[in-house]
């Protein structure tokens, strides 16, 4: 009896009756604002990096032959924001303003059917070659139309949003990865393009293979200190990894800059980074990256000397 009153009780409604279709109804309208979130973040994100790709000497990366689109796979949710066909193919959600594919008349929404004769199904299967003409065939609106574009080769790397509340950004091997807490945390484009100038000066600098070498390194002589392994590993390891981190917070400032972002907001960045994340402001031993405050004075130096004249790859060291 005591298990079925509880099972009653527990049953009961609390407060005024809810509508299921209300509730459906709003359940839709919160999904169709996630994904409208979601867009705008990935596209943000994308644009930033696609600016700072587009300034970086040959040779830095592997070059790849791009229009200035951001397209992704037709998803459920997608597809209901765009009100397109839930089916196999490719979505634009994003173009570069006066770019390839802006000016050949590519838009946001645009649902990809074939490239060159050949049917889309995924974007795995979207690729371009450099100084050759393509033809891109979309339906928008549940009309098929015909772009011609002719693809240009820059240095590569793909620029991706995971969605989380982390405050973070990745360099790996298949690319950079912002988080969406990230996107929300700083203030500004300028403000991101310090983060992204940062993660892929670790790619070019080749900073990824080089750390796992060094760590193995460091774990093979620390598993020699028996209980303290750990310990002694992470100490010999932090001190390499965070002059990785200066080298690619200075070469990254370079290159924000140079794409034409005010990397003095980089500044404002770190304090918000030390006030928010407490963490960041801790000078030990075993930290694998710069204190906040260290690295507020890195970008004011760096800033100093652009103000200058003077080219801080020439002016300032690493050290």
């Amino acid at each position: 009896m005591l298990v079925l009153s509880l099972f009653i009780n527990g049953c009961a409604n609390t407060g005024p009756p809810l509508s299921k279709n209300e509730l459906k109804k709003l359940e839709e309208e919160i999904e169709a604002l996630a994904t409208e979130i979601y867009i705008k973040d990935s596209v943000r994100v994308w644009r930033v990096g696609f600016d700072i790709l587009s300034i970086l000497p040959e040779g830095t990366l592997k070059n790849r032959a791009v229009i200035g689109a951001l397209i992704v796979d037709n998803t459920e949710d997608i597809a209901k924001f765009y009100k397109l066909p839930t089916e196999e193919g490719c979505v634009v959600i994003g173009v570069i303003n006066n770019y390839i594919a802006d000016l050949a008349g590519l838009k946001q929404g645009d649902l990809i059917k074939e490239i060159d004769g050949k049917e889309i199904k995924d974007s795995k299967h979207i690729t371009f070659k450099a100084g050759k003409s393509s033809t891109i065939i979309v339906e928008r609106d549940g009309t098929k139309l015909s772009f011609k574009v002719k693809p240009k080769e820059i240095p590569y790397v793909r620029i991706s949003l995971k969605q989380t509340g982390k405050i973070n950004a990745y360099a790996k091997f298949t690319g950079v990865q912002f988080t969406s807490g990230m996107v929300h945390f700083v203030e500004d484009d300028d403000e991101l393009a310090v983060i992204m100038g940062h993660e892929i000066a670790h790619l070019i600098s080749k900073h990824l293979p080089k750390n796992i070498s060094v760590a193995a390194l460091c774990g093979l002589v620390g598993g020699l200190t028996g209980p303290f392994a750990p310990l002694t590993t992470q100490a010999l390891y932090s001190p390499y990894n965070r002059e990785n981190e200066r080298e690619a917070d200075f070469l990254g400032l370079i290159y924000a800059h140079s794409a034409g972002y005010d990397i003095e907001k980089g500044v404002e960045l770190w304090k918000r980074f030390a006030l928010e994340i407490p963490k960041s402001r801790s000078k030990s031993f075993l930290r694998s990256h710069p204190a906040s405050p260290e690295r507020i004075l890195r970008v004011k130096k760096v800033v100093d000397l652009i103000k200058s004249g003077k080219n801080p790859l020439e002016e300032l060291t690493i050290n």
